[in-house]
C-alpha cells in the first residue's frame, strides 16, 4: 500500500508536504486520564497564546486560509480542522475526547497548530491519496450510513473505495474513523514547504513518540513533498474485526441514548435481555424483518438474552407508523393464524434450539389480556396529549382533516409497556419504530428505574425500490420456495444491490466496497452481482443444494429460454 499526492495537487499548491506516522499494534481500547490532562492543558496554552489578537492573524491559520481560498473552498464556512479546533480552544470549550489515538492526534494538531488526521488502516481500501475529486467520487459524512456525491475538482484524501476526507482537511469521513477497536492508524500532518514546514516536522516526530509511549504502538515515520511524492507503507498485521464494534455499526441507524452508553456496558460484559417485536398482521416473514433478526441472532451470538415478541394483543389494533388512514382491526383468529408459522421462519435466522441460550418467544397478549382499565390509565398517565401529536404521520391527518383513532394514540403505550413487562435493556427496531421504541424507554425509566438502550436499524426497500409491501408485490419472504426466491432477486433494481448485500447478508464491507467501485466504474455487469446475492439468500434459508438447483433452473429457463420440465 502507498501514500501519494497526486501531481494535479502540486500543481494547485507547490509547497504543500506532509508528514506520515503509521502506528500498528497500538493498544486503543479504554482510556487515558494522562493523555485528556495534556489536551487539557494543550487547549489552555492555545487559548492563553491567542487571547490578545484574533485567530485569523496566527500563520498557521493564515496559510491555510489562503490555501483553501486558492482551490475555492470558502474558509469561514469550511475551516481547515485545525482552526476549528483552535477555535474551540480559544472560545474555552471543553476538549473532545474520542479515544486515545484521536486525543493524541488532536493534541499534537494544538500544539504545533497543524491539521493531523487519522485514518484506520485495516479499513482503507487500496492506495491512499491526496487528490482532485472525481465524477464517481462519494463521502460518507461522520456518523451517516449513506454515502453522498462529491462534486468534481476538489481536494480530498481518497482510497480506492471513496473519499475519506473533504475539502482538503476540513472533515474525515465515517468509513475509515478511527475507534476504540482499531489497531492500525495512518496519521497525515499537513503543512508547506516555507510556511508550516518545520511544525510538520516537529508535529510527526511528537505523534509517533506520543504513540509509542501511551498505546505501545510501533510507528513510522515519513515525509511527502512534491520532490518525494510517494511513501511506501510497512506491512501491518490486520486487526481482528471486533464483534462489538461490528454489532454497533453494520445495520444500524441510531442508538438512543448514545452509542458511547450502550458499547460501555457491552464492554463491561454485562449480558442484556433484549428484543425485537413483530405484529403478526400478516404471516410473512418477509428479508426487511430479517434486517433486525439478523442483528438480533448478533446480540445472541455473543451471549444476550433475545426475544422474538410476537404481537398478538397489538397486531389486532394495529400500528398507525407511517399510515395515512387507520388500519382495519383484525380478529383474534386472523392474528391467531398470522402468527402460527412465524416461529418455524424465525429460525431460519435465530437458534432457537440452542442448549445453553435459545432464543425466546413470547406474546404480549400474555400480559396485555389480563390488564384492567384502571392498568391502562396509569400506564397512559405518563405520556401527554402533545407528544402524541408530535408524530408526523397525526400531524399530516390533521393538515388533511383526516381522522385519528383514540387506539392510534394508545398504541405507542402498548408497545412501550411490553418493555416493561419483559423487564429489558435494550429493543431493536426499524427507523420506522422510533417513537414507539421510546415510548418504551419512558416506561421502563419511570417504572423500573433503569435504562433501556434503543437500536433502529435501516428500513430495506422492496424489489422495486418502494416501500416493501405484500400489496405492491416487491416482497421476499424467508420462506419463499427457493427458486421463487432466486428469480425474485434477479429482479431487483440494480442500484440496490449493494443495499442488499448490506443489509441482508453478511458480506465483509470490503467486498461491500468493491461492488459499489466496480458498479460506478462499469466493469461488472450487475446480472454477476444479483447471481452471487440470489445464491447467498437462497443458501441461508434453503440450504446450499437448494441454490445450486435454482441456479440452475434460472439458468435454463430464463436466460437459455428452455421449456420447464414440470410443464405438460
Amino acid at each position: 500500500m502507498r501514500f501519494t499526492v497526486a501531481p494535479d495537487v502540486f500543481r494547485l499548491s507547490p509547497d504543500f508536504c506532509v508528514g506520515v506516522v503509521v502506528a500498528t499494534g497500538l493498544d486503543n481500547e479504554a482510556s487515558s486520564e494522562a493523555i485528556r490532562a495534556e489536551l487539557r492543558q494543550a487547549a489552555e496554552h492555545a487559548r492563553a497564546s491567542h487571547s490578545d489578537q484574533p485567530l485569523e492573524s496566527a500563520p498557521s491559520v493564515i496559510a491555510w486560509r489562503e490555501a483553501l481560498r486558492s482551490v475555492g473552498v470558502d474558509p469561514d464556512s469550511h475551516p481547515s480542522s485545525v482552526e476549528a479546533l483552535l477555535r474551540r480552544a480559544v472560545r474555552g470549550e471543553e476538549m473532545p475526547t474520542i479515544n486515545k489515538a484521536v486525543d493524541l492526534a488532536n493534541l499534537v494538531s494544538l500544539r504545533h497548530e497543524v491539521p493531523v488526521g487519522a485514518h484506520d488502516l485495516d479499513r482503507l481500501r487500496g492506495d491512499f491519496q491526496v487528490r482532485l475529486s472525481r465524477e464517481s467520487d462519494v463521502f460518507t459524512p461522520l456518523g451517516h450510513r449513506e454515502a453522498e456525491p462529491v462534486p468534481p475538482g476538489e481536494v480530498v484524501y481518497a482510497d480506492d473505495a471513496e473519499v475519506r476526507t473533504r475539502r482538503w482537511v476540513w472533515r474525515l469521513g465515517d468509513r475509515a474513523k478511527v475507534t476504540a477497536s482499531s489497531r492500525n492508524v495512518f496519521f497525515p500532518i499537513d503543512g508547506f514547504r516555507g510556511r508550516t514546514e518545520a511544525q510538520v516536522r516537529r508535529a510527526t516526530a511528537e505523534l509517533a513518540d506520543l504513540l509509542s509511549r501511551h498505546l505501545d504502538a510501533q510507528t513510522v515515520q515519513g515525509f511527502v513533498d512534491a520532490k518525494n511524492p510517494v511513501f511506501d507503507l510497512p506491512a501491518w498485521q490486520p486487526a481482528d474485526v471486533d464483534p462489538i464494534e461490528r454489532l454497533l455499526t453494520r445495520r444500524v441507524v441510531e442508538i438512543f441514548p448514545g452509542r458511547e452508553e450502550l458499547e460501555r456496558v457491552l464492554r463491561s460484559g454485562k449480558k442484556l435481555r433484549i428484543y425485537l417485536g413483530v405484529d403478526a398482521t400478516s404471516p410473512i416473514i418477509h428479508v426487511g424483518h430479517a434486517v433486525q433478526l439478523q442483528k438480533l441472532r448478533e446480540f445472541q451470538d455473543l451471549g444476550h438474552k433475545v426475544i422474538l415478541l410476537i404481537g398478538d394483543f397489538t397486531g389486532r389494533i394495529g400500528d398507525p407508523t407511517d399510515k395515512s388512514a387507520a388500519r382495519a382491526q383484525l380478529t383474534v383468529e386472523q392474528v391467531v393464524e398470522n402468527a402460527r408459522t412465524y416461529r418455524e421462519q424465525a429460525a431460519k435466522i435465530l437458534d432457537m434450539e440452542s442448549p445453553t441460550n435459545p432464543a425466546e418467544i413470547r406474546f404480549n397478549g400474555d400480559w396485555w389480556d389480563s390488564k384492567t382499565s384502571r392498568d391502562m390509565i396509569e400506564i397512559a398517565a405518563y405520556f401527554t396529549v402533545q407528544q402524541m401529536l408530535q408524530r408526523e404521520m397525526f400531524q399530516k391527518r390533521l393538515a388533511e382533516n383526516k381522522p385519528i383513532g383514540l387506539h392510534e394514540f394508545l398504541y405507542p403505550v402498548l408497545q412501550g409497556y411490553d418493555s416493561v413487562a419483559m423487564d429489558v435493556d435494550a429493543e431493536l427496531g426499524g427507523t420506522d419504530q422510533t417513537f414507539n421504541m421510546l415510548a418504551g424507554r419512558t416506561l421502563v425509566r419511570a417504572m423500573l428505574n433503569k435504562e433501556k438502550f434503543v437500536i433502529t436499524g435501516p428500513l430495506l426497500e422492496g424489489l422495486d425500490g418502494r416501500q416493501m409491501s405484500k400489496s405492491y408485490g416487491n416482497v421476499i419472504g424467508v420462506s419463499d420456495p427457493p427458486y421463487e426466491m432466486y428469480g425474485k432477486v434477479m429482479s431487483l433494481k440494480d442500484d440496490l444491490i449493494v443495499r442488499y448485500f448490506e443489509l441482508v447478508t453478511n458480506v465483509p464491507e470490503s467486498e461491500l466496497e468493491r461492488m459499489s467501485r466496480e458498479l460506478a466504474a462499469g466493469t461488472v455487469n450487475p446480472m454477476v452481482l444479483k447471481k452471487e446475492l440470489a445464491a447467498d439468500l437462497v443458501t441461508r434459508f434453503h440450504g446450499p443444494e437448494a441454490a445450486r438447483e435454482a441456479a440452475e433452473r434460472f439458468q435454463r429457463e430464463v436466460q437459455r429460454r428452455e421449456v420447464p420440465a414440470e410443464m405438460p
